[in-house]
């Protein structure tokens, strides 16, 4: 366990993830923790397991992932997010002066519109990148509009109901909203500070059990690869 201050505030980085669960079913709609199998989302609210329709965080880390989980999802991406919320029955869990890291997964509709938006950025930063004068690597200079962006807001993802083939469902609208309290300010600030310990390898936002998934998942796709190539090299 490490605990990260920041002026009068303290945000948790538990030693096994905090992690959470974007439930997108029609009955549902919420974010949920704990194993809820078998359970209505009445009786997993009154029990304590849903967390609210909504989370305000401040962003630590995204990581692509292909994952497994039966009998739905088999060999599926999906993105894992990682943050600090500031507000929603996430951050409620914790006095006003602290929070922890957490983290969820998103897929197939919410995957896309957190892509959409980050494209749509990157867009911007290129034709900013175009009108100045075109200095540098377009790309780093978009990378660095993302982190500028990221350092001062927060990310809102919030449960939106629709309709589909199958009936009624959810998905995670994601928005920026400037951090503007003491307490987000300060979120903000932790959150660059996990983002940087995480690329230098301290592994604060890594879940192991979905980096096995992954690798069991791409196992057979890198078996198929070799036999590929094992199998031209005889023929050559």
């Amino acid at each position: 366990m490490k605990i990260i201050k920041q002026d009068q505030f303290a945000f948790l980085i538990p030693e096994l993830p905090s992690r959470y669960r974007a439930n997108c079913s029609r009955e549902w709609g919420m974010f949920v923790g704990g194993e809820t199998k078998g359970m209505t989302a009445m009786q997993a609210k009154e029990v304590g397991l849903t967390k609210g329709n909504f989370v305000e965080m401040a962003l630590c880390w995204t990581q692509k992932r292909t994952l497994t989980f039966e009998p739905n999802y088999i060999n599926e991406p999906f993105t894992e997010i990682w943050g600090i919320p500031t507000a929603g029955e996430m951050k409620a869990q914790f006095g006003e002066n602290a929070s922890e890291l957490s983290t969820f997964l998103i897929h197939r509709q919410s995957k896309d519109r957190m892509g959409s938006i980050l494209s749509e950025l990157g867009r911007m930063a290129f034709n900013e990148w175009a009108i100045n004068g075109m200095e540098g690597d377009p790309e780093e200079y978009a990378i660095k509009k993302l982190a500028e962006l990221v350092s001062t807001n927060l990310v809102r993802f919030e449960m939106v109901q629709t309709e589909g083939k199958y009936g009624t469902y959810f998905y995670l609208q994601s928005s920026f909203k400037l951090a503007v309290t003491p307490f987000e300010l300060a979120a903000v600030k932790t959150a660059k500070e996990i983002y940087e310990g995480q690329q230098t390898g301290l592994d604060y936002c890594t879940d192991l059990r979905l980096v096995a998934n992954e690798q069991q998942c791409l196992e057979p796709v890198e078996e198929v690869k070799s036999n590929t190539k094992s199998k031209r090299l005889k023929a050559a």
